[in-house]
């Protein structure tokens, strides 16, 4: 088939999913004209928001683990991703250590980079994430740069306790209008409720796990990070996007592992 060929194909298919009656579900066929479409061409931006308050002292060593392994594996995924990391403790509320990075050339980190120290400004990292976030896609939209896929992984063992310049209000705000706009928001936590403290910012449900702090946990929680992570970067965008609620999809390994040691 040619070029030429094949996109009067797909645009006859496209014409019939835009005329489907109500109430027959399309997405099936969406997904798949999409995945024709644009085979592989799906830009994924990783934003990767990492605790490092004194709490975490005991996990250093496997958080460090962990966030390896995790970058290591979706290296070895297929697809065009680019990560920003970030550390946030209670000295520094956004301190980043890899900037927009393509996914294979970003350096491991280390104990001279990630060590536990003060109180959790999560509220704080979480604005100035988003701030961040919308700055590059202006950015990108003004320079006739491709689209990217925005998923947000947070990763902490404590409540909020010390952010002075965001409140709980404004990042729930914050948080629905990029949902809105289509963005993946994931939120792992220990030593606390994390899924009403997920709700408090609007997080979904299904993109939420708690995971037991320990190294077996900490393992866990990095793995769950990456299952999903390669499971959206392997969608089609009609998919990315309705699973934008089930990130984990309906899976979520760290904490049945957790619920099974109780």
């Amino acid at each position: 088939m040619t070029n030429d060929n094949a996109s009067a194909y797909l645009a006859r298919l496209q014409k019939i999913i835009d005329e489907a009656p109500d109430g027959v579900d399309v997405s099936a066929i969406a997904a798949a004209v999409e995945a024709i479409a644009n085979p592989g061409d799906r830009r994924t931006k990783i934003w990767f928001l990492l605790d490092r308050s004194g709490s975490m002292q005991s996990l250093a060593g496997d958080v460090i683990g962990g966030f390896n392994r995790f970058v290591a594996e979706q290296a070895s995924q297929p697809g065009k991703a680019r990560m920003t990391a970030v550390l946030f403790d209670g000295q520094n509320p956004f301190e980043v250590i890899t900037d927009a990075q393509r996914i294979g050339d970003i350096s491991e980190l280390t104990q001279d980079t990630y060590w536990a120290r003060g109180v959790t400004p999560l509220y704080d990292a979480v604005g100035d994430l988003i701030e961040r976030a919308d700055g590059r896609i202006a950015d990108r939209a003004q320079a006739g740069k491709p689209v990217e896929d925005q998923v947000v992984l947070i990763f902490t063992d404590g409540h909020e306790n010390a952010s002075s310049r965001y409140d709980r209000a404004q990042i729930f705000d914050l948080v629905k209008k990029r949902q809105d706009d289509d963005w993946t928001f994931v939120f792992m936590g220990s030593n606390q409720d994390s899924y009403g403290e997920g709700s408090k910012v609007g997080f979904a449900a299904g993109n939420v796990q708690n995971y037991p702090a320990t190294a077996q946990g900490t393992e866990d929680a990095f793995a769950e990070f990456s299952r999903g992570t390669s499971s959206f970067r392997n969608k089609p965008l009609e998919m990315r996007i309705a699973h934008k609620e089930r990130f984990f999809e309906d899976t979520k390994a760290a904490e049945e592992a957790m619920d099974d040691e109780s």
